[in-house]
């Protein structure tokens, strides 16, 4: 088979979001490339990136490491340092925020030092993230700004509309529920321009759960229903997850306990399976406000303290507040169930 046309073929399945069939496809052309060094890194990267798409970090982390080993000794600093941001994106995702954030500084100093601005502007976006996951909601909108900014300039449309769904989530757990919801709009209508599947699933998820928080729990249903189906067809195990998840809630505030069980169990599982603490850790507090709404108690104590745990043990700061506050309701008795943004 020609390694030209079957990576071209990948390309196309990427672009398209279709990250499985592009894995096999980037697969088959690595194989037809062993002895090409410039050709087997553009198959390392393009690999590693699909397979952090899809929830297979242990596979994105071994081909980025080694598209970063290979673009060193080839000496092309630019595609060293964007294999680093790679590895640092999926430590993010693996809930390794502080290891993420010692690797987005290096690769940071070396967008600089080259003046690459489309890189640096990534890499900040890929900052922000971490510092979310961190829990510093300050500095996760200040260097969401900043990446929005130079993509702006750069008339990055794609870049754009990832930062604005960055501000908006963070909007989201800050209370700006208003500023959070225009946030994604813009954003959903960017990517449904550029055709970005992936960024209109992002964008949709985002709104569902902006729309949940305003109290309209019923339309943020419509919304989770359409981010599902574009997740369940590019075959992001951890997104759909998250979204399972935020509609599971949608369904717990509407009082409809057995849709709500079912979806965080379903959630948990993907959690489970991608090794997503941090969404193992929101599935263990809703499956036990469940357990208090339906007259357990116990179960609700055994899961918070659970969830409290793992947080503290991967320094998830906004995380850990979400347990503490529900031990805390659990103590009074009163205050379930809660709609955690």
């Amino acid at each position: 088979m020609n390694f030209a046309k079957t990576f071209q073929q990948a390309e196309r399945k990427r672009r398209a979001s279709q990250f499985n069939e592009a894995i096999s496809l980037y697969s088959k052309a690595k194989r037809l490339c062993s002895r090409d060094n410039e050709t087997m890194l553009d198959c390392l990267s393009a690999l590693a990136d699909c397979y952090r798409m899809v929830g297979k970090y242990e596979n994105a982390e071994r081909n980025y490491k080694e598209a970063y080993a290979l673009a060193t000794k080839m000496r092309i600093q630019g595609r060293a340092s964007d294999a680093l941001v790679g590895v640092g994106l999926t430590f993010r995702a693996m809930g390794r925020h502080r290891e993420a954030l010692h690797i987005f500084t290096k690769s940071e100093a070396a967008y600089k030092k080259s003046g690459d601005r489309a890189g640096l502007a990534f890499n900040l976006w890929a900052k922000a993230g971490a510092y979310r996951v961190k829990g510093d909601l300050r500095k996760t909108v200040e260097i969401f700004k900043e990446s929005l900014k130079i993509f702006t300039s750069l008339k990055d449309k794609s870049g754009v509309g990832y930062s604005l769904c960055g501000i908006g989530g963070a909007s989201r757990i800050l209370g700006r529920i208003d500023d959070s919801y225009k946030y994604y709009s813009k954003a959903n209508e960017t990517f449904r321009k550029l055709k970005d599947i992936f960024g209109i699933a992002y964008s949709y998820c985002g709104l569902a759960n902006a729309t949940r928080m305003r109290g309209d729990f019923k339309g943020s249903l419509v919304y989770f229903k359409k981010a599902k189906a574009y997740y369940k067809k590019i075959g992001d195990k951890v997104s759909f997850a998250y979204t399972l998840w935020g509609e599971g809630t949608a369904f717990k505030m509407m009082n409809d306990l057995k849709e709500a069980k079912d979806d965080f169990l379903a959630a948990q599982k993907l959690f489970k399976e991608t090794k997503d603490e941090r969404g193992l850790s929101y599935c263990e507090l809703s499956l036990g406000e469940l357990g208090f709404l339906r007259g357990k108690s116990w179960i609700a104590s055994v899961l918070f303290k659970k969830a409290l745990k793992r947080a503290k043990g991967f320094s998830f700061g906004i995380e850990v507040k979400h347990a503490n506050r529900l031990i805390k309701a659990l103590k009074a008795g009163k205050g379930f169930p809660f709609n955690l943004p």
